[in-house]
């Protein structure tokens, strides 16, 4: 017979056992619920938080529609809008899944803490318990141990269900934000209509979307490289030399000719002498240095010393930056690219540059890649090419070669409507590439002389213009060679030999070096007006609002009125010669001087 006394020492031991696992279990549920709930609630912050962005993105995007100079920008914008609106969409809606698999879970949690809850509560009635033979204390040892084993095996299954749902909640796993949409035009991480796009946790596109750029003053001349801001509340006057509308004012360490370019909180500039190249990274808030990084030519490149003029340098082309990386590129062919936090990702040498005056063209970063113009060499022996390189190793993803000689102007990108165009002008072509392969689209025979005003666009017509040569008028969109047949216009007077054209889809403006202004009508290409300015200038001019903003070598901006008539409205002292042409941001100007960079605007 069973004795009672053990019978009953060894049915408590387990039912303390018991007691002690549906404990575990229950506080381990209720954990869980609460890291549910919370991640819940992260959810509906998010989705109001879309909503909101949604709603002030789109708005912004609609009223640019309404100031577009031209149908081509129209189109583009609107394109923009509808892509967006489906990329926020599908942020918004990609959601559900989320929202739906943690209704799951806090379900299953709940039924969990239920059970453990009502077995405790069950087993506590038994306690306390009596003292414990051996036989009983084994087996009450050996049902905690199953106990304890069934809470680590619950809370091991609770937390791997936990970090699943981490990865598949709001913003994605660490390190991996909602992706951000692609280039000009296209959206990353969302599939044309009718097709299901990739999931939004999947980890951040490696380049901005086109409204993320149109934000920002990304390369030489702004988004496209036009001269043309989104802000019109940019400032109207300032004096450098007494501080008025002056934010801050901080030394750049080596000299250059290129221009600053500017994403968020953060300014790039670069800097070089015959020995040494850097890049330099700036505070936008606060002009503070973030950081200073030497740029090295890599061991085993065997390299000429460059030609260069005095007023080129070897830091005459801009950098570029996307948010994510910044590439800048030298006199003797070094390129180089960063991240953010200043580490060097790549650099590269491209050979030593053949151009008589020294190497001037800017880059272009397009979908992660650098787009790296490279015209060398001379009218009978052409060394020029366009290349892109990758942005995350620098490898050579496509190279093009160019049947023009040395050339000093910079491509822009445009959208036609129906497609993205990156346009070249050297002598004697105006060229049109397909920016995601390299592809020549048309090209026109247009140019004569030493190339170095970049092209524009406004209006939908590409503006290329040279002194030696004429100021033509290109309808874009065709294939093959266009030279009789897209040629809207051309005009022979004020043609610049440095400094780039200016449109705002109305009217185009060309600046002579010795300050001469002439504008032209775009319907037709008749002379709207000519005035002699007398002043020096090599800065290329930008359109804010219905503002032209153009400084001479002295650091004098001139505000001029857009329209058919001349008229200035002001001038604006910097107290420093300027070469380099001005970054516009929302409310703020940056100007890179000869020895400074400022910031101008309202504190």
């Amino acid at each position: 017979m069973t004795d009672p006394a053990t019978h009953t020492s060894s049915g408590d031991a387990m039912a303390r056992a018991r007691y002690q696992a549906a404990v575990g279990a229950a506080v381990v549920a209720g954990l869980f619920l609460i890291f549910v709930c919370a991640l819940l609630a992260s959810a509906h912050v998010r989705s109001a938080t879309l909503e909101f962005q949604k709603s002030e993105e789109l708005a912004g995007l609609r009223a640019a529609i309404l100031k577009a100079p031209d149908a081509a920008t129209a189109a583009g914008l609107k394109e923009a809008v509808r892509r967006r609106d489906l990329e926020l969409r599908e942020n918004l809606f990609g959601g559900w899944p989320f929202l739906q698999t943690g209704g799951y879970l806090l379900l299953g949690g709940a039924v969990v803490f239920v059970i453990a809850a009502g077995s405790a509560a069950a087993d506590r009635k038994r306690l306390p318990m009596p003292a414990l033979d051996a036989e009983a204390a084994r087996r009450g040892g050996a049902s905690r141990r199953r106990g304890r084993a069934a809470v680590v095996a619950l809370a091991v299954l609770i937390g791997g269900a936990g970090v699943l749902l981490g990865v598949f909640s709001v913003g994605g796993p660490a390190g991996h934000p909602p992706p951000a949409a692609g280039g000009p035009g296209e959206t990353a991480g969302v599939a044309p209509p009718g097709q299901y796009a990739r999931p939004y946790w999947a980890a951040a596109a490696d380049f901005p979307s086109a409204e993320e750029i149109a934000r920002q003053w990304p390369r030489f001349r702004g988004p496209a490289g036009l001269g043309v801001t989104a802000y019109a509340n940019v400032p109207p006057s300032w004096n450098g030399a007494g501080g008025e509308g002056i934010l801050w004012k901080t030394p750049v360490p080596l000299p250059g000719e290129n221009s600053p370019v500017v994403w968020g909180d953060r300014i790039f500039l670069t800097g070089a002498t015959e020995e040494k190249r850097e890049v330099y990274c700036f505070d936008a808030a606060t002009g503070n240095l973030l950081w200073q990084k030497a740029v090295q030519t890599p061991e085993g490149a065997a390299l000429e010393p460059p030609e260069v003029l005095e007023d080129a340098g070897f830091a005459a082309p801009t950098a570029a930056t996307d948010g994510r990386r910044t590439a800048a590129i030298f006199a003797n062919g070094d390129i180089a690219c960063f991240d953010y936090a200043g580490r060097q990702l790549w650099a590269r040498n491209l050979g030593t540059i053949k151009n008589s005056y020294g190497y001037s063209s800017s880059l272009h970063l397009y979908r992660g890649r650098a787009l790296v113009l490279l015209d060398q060499g001379t009218p009978a022996k052409p060394l020029s090419s366009l290349l892109a390189l990758d942005g995350a190793t620098g490898k050579t993803v496509w190279e093009t070669q160019r049947p023009v000689p040395a050339s000093w102007a910079t491509p822009i990108l445009i959208h036609t409507g129906k497609r993205e165009e990156f346009i070249a002008a050297g002598k004697p072509w105006v060229i049109s590439y397909d920016p995601a392969g390299g592809t020549e689209l048309w090209r026109a025979k247009v140019l004569d002389g030493d190339v170095a005003p970049s092209p524009t666009f406004g209006g939908g017509l590409v503006f290329t213009v040279n002194s030696g040569a004429k100021l033509t008028a290109i309808r874009p969109g065709g294939q093959g060679d266009v030279t009789e047949s897209a040629v809207a216009w051309t005009a022979e007077d004020g043609l610049p030999d440095i400094v780039s054209p200016l449109s705002d889809g109305k009217l185009v403006w060309l600046f002579m070096t010795d300050g001469t202004l002439t504008c032209y009508r775009v319907k037709d290409g008749t002379k709207a007006y000519e005035k002699e300015m007398d002043v020096e200038v090599k800065s290329s001019p930008t359109l804010a609002g219905d503002r032209i903003y153009i400084t001479d070598e002295k650091g004098v901006t001139h505000i001029l009125a857009t329209g058919e008539t001349f008229q200035e409205l002001g001038q604006s002292p910097l107290g420093e010669a300027v070469r380099a042409s001005p970054a516009f941001l929302d409310g703020r100007i940056y100007i890179r001087g000869a020895k400074h960079l400022y910031a101008i605007g309202k504190k």
